[in-house]
């Protein structure tokens, strides 16, 4: 405030001056405007798109080819092994198994064990180089003989921000030991956003992949933290904009699966486990469930006694948590990324690409949809297929197919089947299912002898996961009968569509 009367009387008296004096004024403030400017707002058709595949397994080719035509993926980052360290050398381990994908460009990404994270500090660096390098090698030359089309290089090293310089030593000690034109490049960790060494990691990168999403986990069964947020993505977007460094923007489509003990604390983290398979174990039991603001929803269940799910063993009393993003999700993610991540970006990033045989990660439909700025659409396909005649019965196959790019809430999807009164006599379902027998006029409850409508809910079908009961009757049915389908969405929506349909023929 006190420096604002001598600014006054400096000021020139000549008219004369004064214009100059303002010309300059404006001009000042033009430049300012130009480096505060809101960044390039890119629209939906102009970001490129990649993804991160990331098993030992190559990708199928169907879903590599279903990725460029329906998500219009042009880059692969291929996870193509591990370092690990046993024995005081580093080795190799996990090489991707397979052939390499072709049709899409390739970077070759690896990453290390546990037992190299713990070793950092004492690695050197050029050593760590050489065995990178000369794995690459052998590796590009196994894709050429593929046929694949491997553009570069990619290091996923999680090294503690303290330990940056060491991977900038690292990199700078790769590139002469890379052929000319091999793109060098790096995932980042948003707890690096803020040191002031992580300029120097990417001076020796031609772009990096700062990943927007699992800032933290959480610890306890009590911590409510998401994947992702949109106030996450919002800060960490704007940290890589202003670093300045080419960069395409890591987002998250995939399931976690956190195991916590009796006493609240983090046993184990998984990314692969099948929603189906925890929403419809007869062992755990739903204690909460809640949404986050981005259309994440986490499930916490209570396991009743010792027991395997999917894989995973369990205590009584442990606590399963599983927080599922949705294509509303990502869908936001992208749209901040669009907004705020300016000129140097090189695309979107998706991790993971999406398989048939990896439930717990978004279809290729929904990241379509996503990255496409497209709302998610609700669908359940019924079809009702006669099976061959069993003890005077009439069998039917009921499949159930989510063909939409949204899941329900659990236990929120009905699927109700009109039926000749009287006719029903059994129907066969696993665990997930139940079964109410209906009379239509209401409808309401009745019993099975005067049913006409048989209800079906079901736990969880996420998008692209079929459901197949059989359905026995005492008589035949109609060329077509009633099925109505009602559910609420992940987003909060409520679905309900009616459609008569065709009974097919099954085998004879």
């Amino acid at each position: 405030m006190r420096s604002a009367p001598r600014l006054i009387k400096s000021l020139p008296t000549s008219r004369l001056a004064l214009v100059v004096y303002a010309s300059v004024i404006l001009t000042s403030v033009s430049l300012v405007s130009i480096f505060i400017a809101r960044p390039h707002v890119w629209a939906v058709n102009e970001v490129p798109v990649a993804f991160w595949a990331w098993r030992t397994q190559s990708p199928d080719t169907i879903d590599v080819d279903e990725a460029v035509e329906i998500a219009r993926a042009q880059v692969l980052f291929l996870r193509a092994g591990q370092f690990d360290y046993q024995d005081g050398k580093l080795r190799r381990v996990r090489p991707l198994a397979g052939s390499f994908p072709r049709g899409i460009k390739l970077h070759l990404v690896y990453n290390t064990t546990r037992a190299v994270l713990e070793k950092l500090e004492t690695i050197d660096s050029q050593t760590l180089a050489n065995e990178i390098a000369a794995t690459f090698r052998e590796d590009s030359e196994r894709a050429r003989r593929d046929g694949a089309d491997v553009k570069g290089l990619q290091l996923d090293i999680d090294f503690p921000t303290r330990l940056l310089p060491r991977y900038e030593r690292t990199l700078s000690a790769i590139h002469p030991n890379l052929q000319p034109g091999t793109e060098l490049s790096i995932t980042g960790l948003p707890t690096w956003m803020d040191s002031p060494e992580l300029n120097g990691v990417l001076q020796n990168v031609d772009f990096w992949v700062p990943q927007f999403y699992g800032e933290e986990i959480p610890k306890l069964s009590s911590q409510l933290i998401p994947i992702s947020s949109p106030e996450s993505i919002t800060y960490f977007v704007n940290k890589a904009r202003h670093i300045d460094k080419p960069f395409y923007a890591g987002l998250a489509a995939y399931s976690v699966a956190l195991l916590y003990n009796a006493a609240s604390s983090l046993v184990t983290l998984r990314g692969d486990m099948n929603p189906a398979l925890i929403f419809s174990d007869p062992n755990l039991e739903l204690i909460n469930q809640r949404s986050f603001g981005s259309a994440e929803r986490r499930y916490a269940f209570r396991a009743k006694a010792a027991g395997v799910t999917d894989g995973l063993n369990m205590s009584a009393g442990d606590v399963l948590v599983i927080d599922l993003p949705s294509s509303e999700t990502l869908r936001s993610a992208a749209r901040i990324v669009r907004t705020l991540a300016g000129r140097k970006l090189l695309g979107i990033c998706v991790f993971r690409l999406p398989g048939s045989d990896d439930p717990a990660a978004l279809t290729v439909e929904q990241v379509a949809d996503a990255l496409n700025d497209q709302d998610p659409s609700p669908a359940i396909f019924v079809r009702l297929k006669r099976q061959p005649q069993s003890n005077n019965s009439h069998a039917f196959a009921l499949e159930l197919k989510n063909t939409g790019t949204v899941s329900p809430i659990l236990g929120s999807l009905k699927v109700d089947l009109v039926v000749p009164a009287g006719s029903f006599e059994e129907i066969r379902t696993g665990h997930g299912v139940t079964f109410q027998p209906m009379c239509a006029s209401g409808p309401q409850p009745c019993s099975e002898r005067r049913a006409d409508l048989l209800r079906l809910t079901i736990d969880f079908l996420a998008p692209g996961q079929t459901l197949t009961t059989t359905l026995l009757l005492n008589r035949d049915l109609p060329a077509t009968t009633g099925v109505s389908v009602a559910m609420q969405t992940e987003t909060e929506q409520s679905y309900s569509a009616q459609n008569e349909i065709r009974i097919e023929a099954g085998e004879k």
